[in-house]
């Protein structure tokens, strides 16, 4: 059942306010129209109005009004660019993988500091702080990266 709306301007109506129509009549919250339950259901005077139709879909466009004469989608996007400038974006390389680096210095300082603590485990201690070290470097990559 699709939900209620006004008559005059389309706005939908909350369960609420239809719920109180019942008992009395009130405005609609946009257009100040004052509202019955009859008229909310589709029986009032100007049931037949725009804003009370089933779909709120807006009419579809004729295809061809909306099509451009020109099919290629990027056609203009490199206006201005120098030959240098389009030779430099068609050997365009990986970026360097700042992420990975700083994963991998936070395994190695992390698993360096878990061997060095006083324990009789070294191993365990440096496989630990290896993942201490990967999880903090990559979470506080991700913070740095939401900063900027």
């Amino acid at each position: 059942m699709p939900p209620k709306r006004c008559p005059e301007c389309g706005r939908f109506l909350s369960n609420e306010l239809v719920s109180r129509l019942a008992e009395e009549r009130l405005p609609c919250p946009r257009c100040e129209t004052p509202l019955s339950a009859a008229a909310v259901a589709g029986d009032g005077p100007s049931a037949g109005s725009a804003g009370s139709a089933g779909s709120v879909r807006p009419p579809d466009l004729d295809p061809e009004t909306v099509r451009d004469e020109d099919d290629d989608v990027l056609a203009g996007w490199d206006v201005g660019a120098d030959a240098a400038e389009m030779a430099g974006w068609a050997n365009d390389q990986r970026p360097l993988p700042v992420d990975t680096i700083v994963v991998a210095a936070g395994v190695a300082i992390g698993a360096a500091v878990g061997a060095i603590l006083p324990e009789r485990r070294r191993i365990v201690g440096a496989m630990l702080g290896a993942v201490a070290g990967a999880v903090t470097a990559g979470v506080s990559r991700r913070l740095w990266e939401l900063r900027g």
